[in-house]
């Protein structure tokens, strides 16, 4: 048995939110602030015992804050099963939760909700606005209840069916609480803790403690029980030499003497009458079980042999290391008859688990019999994460995204994406915005044009630049679509655009002329399969540099930066100058033609490196670029960005401009109005690289 879907409805930050899981391991990924932690407490509001039965009284923050009003809304949380068989440990479960359809499909729901005496008068206020408002606004948190279902079929994400068993908060329409739909609803019932094994491992957790404790400690699971697999001779002879040794310490002179001692003090301080009969013994059980309990783990180091010592001595992620092995092989060796499942939930644990042994310790695991969600936002995990087995979150002007990058995608996409994001630990999951590149001379130039030109890094914009061979292109640009992940993906390369005049017969071609025939005909058939690839597909899209990365960056009037290169390359002045001249040139076919030759002798990325240390205010960003910056974005940045791009941009030279013809005592005058300081700025600097990017947007 596992769970198959977790749903969550107005919870914290969830509006109407549905993750998806699989057997074995699952994760959850998202950025800081994203819901992460919200959404595993959702799932252990439902499972885990160790929460004080108190935490399902919920609060009013507890409601999600697009809701407006939360008055009258119910909040509603549900796990989905699957495979609950009939063998004796799903018994139970299958009862409370399984569907009566025949089906092996279950469904556990939490409802936090107004009391019948709330419910009631809302339906009594039907069709009157005045009185049912009135009835809301007197609701108070006192008036909620937490209450547990099993076998709802209904789907409070559907905003029908919420209007329908909740209430239509527009129109005042409200159900009837007495007309109690058990298939929607469900039947209510107690929490299922005792039927499952759920446990939760949080963020920045000290483990030591509950690996020392009797209670907690996962060493000890393991140890109950396991005298019954000891051959009978074998727990006599240790049972023997037990007694041997408690019988010898006992009566070891030194122990003797103490003992006296204490008695003779006793029978000094309050006489023999009142004084009780004092003696030290040894006091390890002989019985085989209660001996087991006894054994610890001690810690030793690869490095030092024959070292071993307390647990206090490792750190705290060697701790959290060895206590998440534990308590998976715990779980795997529990018998089936014990509970229907077994649940393991991990917050973040790149918190204390170095990043190597993030990659393999689920990689590397076999899990049969337990199912692991984990929250992360390390590039390490998610990487050897399986797509079909991640959840998404993404924050959208306040409102949370889940997305099943996996969606819709046969198994060879998955594979080859899964390999791509092995290979490459890339952060393309956890971006806002994604800018795909087919070389390092982008990877490298691009994000110092962003940062020099506009003052903002792409991170600070929530655009990750993801460099990869362009055959990579269409397969890593499939994860984002509107049944996967609904996130802006741009697609930056060259169109190859002959900067050659080319004769009209092909066969006049000289041998220059003919590479760069070919180059175009290759960027032809390279942007009809990239069109064809992303025109009904809102969530990605090609832009195209009408040349190359470099006769583009060039043509841009950026021959200044690549001139102030040229002493690293060479060590002639005449070749400088000769070089000089050709960048200087106003002819694409001359000036490419150079900066070509320039990359093709020190090489791309390199050109691109040495480049970047030239950029300066005055760079001018090629207009397909800020095009995918401005797609990348969903052509939406927060007012705040633009006027702190706008600020940086008058506060540092500026191509088009001069001091004095700056909008600056505007800006001082209306520092409080930022969106006419944007406007402002727009119309004064209309040729300005940032005013480009703001007409993109949607303001």
């Amino acid at each position: 048995m596992h769970i198959s879907s977790l749903r969550i409805r107005n919870f914290r930050n969830f509006l109407s939110s549905n993750f998806e899981f699989k057997k074995g391991v699952n994760t959850i990924l998202g950025e800081n602030g994203s819901g992460k932690t919200n959404a595993l407490f959702a799932l252990r509001l439902l499972l885990d015992e160790s929460l004080p039965r108190s935490i399902t009284n919920l609060r009013d923050s507890d409601f999600c804050r697009n809701l407006g009003n939360w008055k009258g809304h119910w909040i509603v949380i549900s796990v989905d099963f699957d495979e609950l068989s009939p063998h004796e440990g799903c018994q139970m479960l299958k009862h409370d939760a399984g569907h009566m359809d025949g089906s092996e499909k279950g469904t556990l729901t939490y409802y936090f909700r107004p009391c019948l005496k709330i419910r009631q008068a809302l339906f009594e206020a039907n069709g009157n606005a005045a009185l049912a408002q009135q009835t809301i606004d007197e609701i108070s948190i006192e008036d909620y209840e937490p209450v547990f279902s099993g076998r709802a079929n209904a789907d409070f994400l559907c905003d029908d069916t919420y209007r329908d068993l909740v209430g239509d908060f527009q129109n005042f329409v409200f159900p009837d609480p007495d007309n109690k739909d058990f298939k929607a609803y469900g039947v209510k019932l107690s929490p299922l803790h005792e039927e499952v094994s759920f446990t939760f491992v949080k963020a920045l957790r000290d483990v030591v403690a509950d690996l020392k404790s009797y209670r907690n400690s996962p060493l000890i699971a393991l140890l109950k029980g396991l005298e019954a697999d000891i051959s009978e001779k074998d727990s006599e002879n240790i049972t023997t030499l037990v007694s041997d040794i408690n019988n010898a310490i006992s009566e070891l002179d030194e122990i003797r003497q103490v003992s006296s001692g204490i008695q003779d003090t006793l029978h000094k301080t309050v006489g023999y009458t009142f004084s009780p009969i004092i003696d030290i013994e040894s006091s390890l059980p002989s019985e085989l079980d209660k001996l087991l309990q006894k054994l610890s783990l001690t810690v030793g180091d690869n490095y030092v042999d024959g070292y071993s010592g307390d647990l206090n001595e490792l750190s705290l992620g060697g701790a959290n290391l060895i206590y998440v092995a534990l308590k998976l092989l715990e779980y795997e060796r529990k018998q089936e008859a014990d509970k229907a499942a077994q649940f393991l939930v991990i917050e973040e644990p790149e918190a204390h688990i170095h990043t190597h042994i993030q990659k393999t310790l689920f990689e590397s695991h076999t899990i049969n019999k337990t199912q692991v969600f984990l929250s992360t936002h390390s590039a390490h995990i998610s990487s050897v994460a399986k797509i079909s087995e991640v959840n998404i979150l993404g924050l959208n002007e306040n409102i949370v995204e889940v997305f099943q990058p996996s969606n819709n995608l046969n198994s060879t996409e998955c594979s080859r994406i899964e390999r791509y994001l092995n290979a490459t630990r890339s952060t393309l999951l956890f971006a806002k915005g994604v800018m795909l590149v087919e070389g390092e001379a982008e990877l490298i130039l691009i994000p110092a044009l962003v940062k020099k030109v506009l003052g903002l890094s792409l991170d600070e914009l929530g655009i990750s630049l993801i460099s990869m061979d362009s055959a990579f292109f269409e397969h890593i640009s499939n994860l984002f679509h509107p049944d996967r992940i609904r996130k802006n993906c741009a697609i930056i390369t060259d169109l190859d655009v002959s900067i050659e005049p080319l004769p009209d017969d092909e066969a006049d071609d000289n041998n220059y002329q003919n590479l760069c025939r070919n180059s175009q005909k290759s960027g032809v058939i390279r942007k009809g399969k990239l069109d064809e690839h992303t025109k009904d597909n809102d969530y990605i899209s090609a832009f195209y540099a009408n040349h190359t990365f470099e006769v583009d960056f060039v043509g841009a009037d950026n021959s200044i930066e690549i001139k102030e290169v040229l002493p690293s390359i060479y060590q002639q002045k005449a070749s400088i100058d000769k070089s000089i001249g050709l960048l200087e040139d106003s002819e694409v076919r001359i000036y490419g033609k150079e900066i070509l030759r320039l990359a093709d002798k020190v090489g791309k990325g390199w050109l691109s490196l040495l480049t970047s240390e030239k950029v300066t205010s005055q760079t001018h960003i090629p207009s397909y670029i800020l095009d995918a910056i401005a797609f990348s974005c969903g052509y939406k940045l927060a007012p705040k960005i633009l006027y702190k791009m706008c600020c940086y941009r008058l506060s540092n030279p500026m191509p088009v401009l001069e001091d004095e013809d700056k909008p600056i005592q505007f800006f001082t005058d209306n520092n409080l109005n930022i969106d006419s300081c944007i406007d402002e700025f727009e119309k004064q600097c209309p040729d300005d690289d940032l005013s480009y990017l703001i007409r993109l947007l949607d303001r």
